[in-house]
Formats: structure tokens, sequence, C-alpha cells
């Protein structure tokens, strides 16, 4: 099978070599050709040029349609990575806006009586109110702790101390 591949290539080779020098169409070759089995590789010959061309076509056209999916592929990618940045920016800022409120809470607390603060304070979602201790000056922040139950204030000072490390 192989033999008779290279054969054929070799005659191709050589048929399109002669048509390429000498002009000739198809119909001349066909009738110089002596015998019977001549003529049959011929028509084997232009079949698989025929199929050769095909399979060129195709292959160019499925090289158009990647290089078409990899641009859009391209595209996406840069719009996620655009995505991306924007979410994590929206989200500093947010991390910002509420280190910032957490700060103004703080003062307001300060300002209360220690023991009413501490009450507030001890029924906050536990991220909140450690973050609220976090925004008081040490002093007013000690004397909110000292008016809770020691539970509460052990357990918040362990979360308060593990955000400064």
């Amino acid at each position: 099978m192989i033999k008779r591949i290279l054969f054929l290539l070799l005659l191709c080779m050589v048929v399109g070599s002669a048509d390429r020098v000498g002009q000739a169409d198809e119909t001349s070759s066909a009738m110089r050709a002596a015998s019977v089995e001549e003529r049959r590789i011929l028509a084997e010959l232009r079949e698989a040029r025929q199929l050769l061309q095909e399979r060129e076509q195709k292959v160019a056209q499925r090289e158009m349609e990647l290089k078409t999916l990899r641009e859009e592929v391209d595209k996406k990618l840069a719009e996620l990575k655009e995505r991306r940045a924007e979410l994590a920016q929206m989200l500093a800022e947010k991390d910002e806006t509420e280190v910032r409120k957490a700060k103004e809470l703080g003062k307001m607390y300060e300002k209360m009586d220690p023991l009413k603060a501490a009450e507030v304070i001890a029924s906050l979602e536990k991220d909140l109110a450690v973050a609220i201790l976090e925004g008081m000056r040490g002093k007013s922040a000690g004397k909110i702790l000292e008016e809770m139950e020691r539970e509460t204030a052990a357990d918040l000072t362990v979360s308060y101390s593990s955000l400064a490390e």
C-alpha cells in the first residue's frame, strides 16, 4: 500500500511537471497512455489530487475557524481580567469604607457610658465588635471590655489580638 502511494505521488509529480512544461491537457495525456494500467493510474492520480485539494480547503477553513475562536477567547479573557480588576477595586473600596465606618462607630461608643457600650458591643456580631474596639483608643476599649462578662471580653480580646498579627 505504501509503495503504491509512493508510486502514485512520484507519478503525480512527473505528470504535474509534464503538465507545467508542456501545458498538455488531461485528454492528451490520457491518449498518450499506452496501456490500460497507465490510464487507470492516471485516473487514480486525478482522484487523489482532487481529494488532496478538498482536504487542503477543509484544513484552511478549519484554520480560519480556529483563528476566529482564538481571537474570541482572547477577547473574553481580556474582558474577564478587566472585570476581575474592577471587582478587586470595588472590594478594596468596600473594605476601606467598612474600616472607616467602624472607626466612626468606635468614636461614638467611646463617648457612651462604658457599661452601656459594653452591653451593646457584646450583643453585636464578633467581627463588627472587634472592628469597633479597634477603632477606639486603648483606654476606652479597656474600660468597655472591663464592663463585659469575662468570657465575652476574652473572646473579643483573642479576636482583636489575631487581627494585630
